[in-house]
């Protein structure tokens, strides 16, 4: 106990002369940021820096335009989870412009598809002035479009029409006629077909004095019939060698 008095009182000396400064109050945010590490507080900083860094990228979004790509298998995607429209486009474009809307493949896929679960897959509307097209095809579109309803008629495909539609035709025999002289010849259709058009031609074999054989008309012959008349001209002493063909169209409409 003696010997260590000494040192207990050279201690008290020391503390008396120099004391120890007080230690320093901890904050309650070093005191959470203690506890919980600095996780936190880097995530209230970005989402405080996504805030201030929003509106100023919308506002760069307002004037120009904006160029994305990626190698991922959308560029761009948007989704809308509720009851709207996941994108909206507008502009204001003349022709000899660009199109609103632009897709270009360079591959040697579709350009563009539509799926939907509904009835119509796409919706072509115009409010422009004059006749509405709803849109145009490119002129070296020329092959077949299939499942394109448009070649139906009162709901009768292509096939079912022209099943319908039978021709008929009736040629008379070689006459020669001389200057003014009639010819007539008739076709008939199928029984229970009614006519729908009718043509006629005329094949000339010979002449003589020039004479020409002209065709004057052709007519309908009640309501399954037709007749043609031709004629020669060229003046007195011509005539005209030939044969007189009528055509007509008959369906049951």
């Amino acid at each position: 106990m003696s010997s260590s008095r000494p040192h207990d009182s050279w201690a008290e000396a020391w503390e008396e002369r120099y004391p120890t400064p007080p230690e320093p109050k901890v904050s309650r945010r070093a005191r959470l940021r203690r506890r919980y590490g600095r996780g936190p507080w880097l995530l209230a900083s970005a989402l405080a820096l996504g805030v201030l860094l929003v509106p100023a990228f919308a506002i760069a979004q307002g004037g120009g335009s904006q160029t994305f790509s990626s190698s991922s298998r959308y560029t761009l995607l948007a989704r809308n989870s509720g009851s709207g429209g996941a994108t909206a486009q507008t502009c204001n474009t003349s022709p000899g412009q660009q199109a609103c809307e632009n897709n270009v493949n360079f591959g040697t896929n579709y350009a563009a598809t539509y799926r939907t679960k509904g009835s119509t897959a796409a919706y072509f509307q115009t409010s422009g002035s004059g006749t509405a097209t709803p849109f145009q095809l490119s002129p070296n579109g020329t092959g077949e479009i299939q499942y394109l309803n448009a070649d139906t008629v009162g709901g009768l495909q292509e096939t079912q029409i022209f099943a319908n539609y039978k021709q008929v035709s009736s040629t008379s025999a070689s006459v020669t006629k001389t200057d003014g002289q009639p010819q007539t010849q008739s076709v008939t259709c199928p029984s229970g077909d009614n006519l729908v058009s009718a043509m006629a031609s005329i094949n000339q074999t010979g002449n003589v004095q020039n004479g020409q054989a002209v065709l004057q008309g052709v007519s309908p012959t009640g309501t399954n019939g037709a007749s043609a008349a031709a004629t020669t001209a060229g003046g007195a002493g011509s005539s005209a060698t030939y044969t007189l063909t009528v055509y007509g169209v008959c369906a049951t409409v």
